[in-house]
């Protein structure tokens, strides 16, 4: 069995911080396949969600370059409104392979939607994203067959952005999906799956799933979050980059560098370095300081987009 030593840098690239969902799971993968992460936050073009399309476009291919630029050789587009706005995979040129949310989130979904017939789903995300209609198209690719109901929460992502919680965020994801409260009943208010559309939710995803079923849906949910796709599709190019294959196709095995270093995991923003420190710091209190991993939250540097419209 070969032993690889992983060489490739892994770029992140959300809105704010709500790719830190995605960023928790990843740091549960050891050993690691990749040798550092750096992490880019658009703090200064937050939130996306009222954003026109193009805009969003360019900011997130601005971002995809300027992860490219600091040395990453994969990046992972985990805003969904990003994903939305055209930078999916295969749809425009970049100089480093590029995967969205949305691409491996709609086969998941459509495979769990196999499973829980009639697998009914609601898709919670920002305006941009519910507007542009491209989860229902994702999951039509992916071979789901059945209702779709896009449902913007406005302010939400501002909300769980801001670090607010209890009855604020209760009332918030309340306001969010009270349209589908009233229409209690109808065929899409009464989904079998509901999908976190967009990466600030799954850090209330507890109050929302508790809301759904108390109070809006009254019955119990699968609520999914799209980044464990993500993950998961990450890992497998990550090691298929890192030619983690022998020639007869035996497996590998995937170490740490040598020395026993830690992956480091570097923060980028356009702007507001110290709130994305501390937020950071905040949401990723509980991570294992003694695994693989190393958050350098005591580095965050500020950067700039190229010719980015302000």
């Amino acid at each position: 069995m070969a032993i690889v030593f992983p060489s490739l840098t892994l770029g992140i690239f959300d809105s704010g911080v709500g790719g830190l969902s995605l960023l928790r799971r990843l740091l549960d993968v050891a050993p690691p396949p990749w040798k550092s992460v750096i992490y880019l936050a658009d703090l200064q073009h937050f939130p996306y969600g009222p954003r026109s399309a193009e805009e969003v476009r360019r900011f997130a291919l601005a971002g995809t370059e300027r992860l490219a630029a600091a040395g990453a050789g994969l990046v992972a587009i985990a805003c969904h409104t990003a994903s939305s706005s055209g930078v999916r995979e295969g749809l425009v040129r970049t100089s480093v392979p590029v995967v969205d949310i949305i691409g491996p989130g709609s086969r998941l979904v459509s495979e769990l939607a196999a499973r829980h017939a009639p697998g009914r789903i609601i898709v919670l995300g920002t305006e941009g994203t519910v507007r542009r209609r491209v989860w229902e198209r994702a999951l039509r690719q992916a071979g789901y067959r059945g209702p779709i109901t896009g449902w913007a929460c406005p302010f939400l992502a501002s909300i769980i952005e801001e670090g607010r919680n209890g009855h604020i965020l209760r009332r918030a994801v309340l306001a969010a999906t009270d349209g589908l409260r009233r229409g209690r009943g109808s065929a899409q208010s009464n989904p079998d799956i509901v999908v976190l559309g967009c990466t600030h939710y799954p850090f209330a995803a507890r109050t929302i799933e508790e809301v759904l079923r108390t109070e809006v849906l009254g019955r119990p949910v699968r609520v999914v979050d799209p980044a464990e796709a993500l993950a998961a599709d990450l890992v497998a190019r990550a090691r298929a980059l890192e030619g983690m294959a022998g020639p007869s196709g035996e497996g590998t095995r995937v170490v740490e560098r040598s020395g026993g270093l830690p992956v480091e995991v570097r923060f980028l923003t356009t702007g507001r370095a110290s709130y994305l420190a501390e937020r950071a710091g905040q949401l990723l209190a509980d991570v294992d300081k003694t695994g693989p991993y190393r958050l350098r939250l005591d580095e965050v540097q500020e950067v700039t987009f190229p010719d980015s419209p302000v």
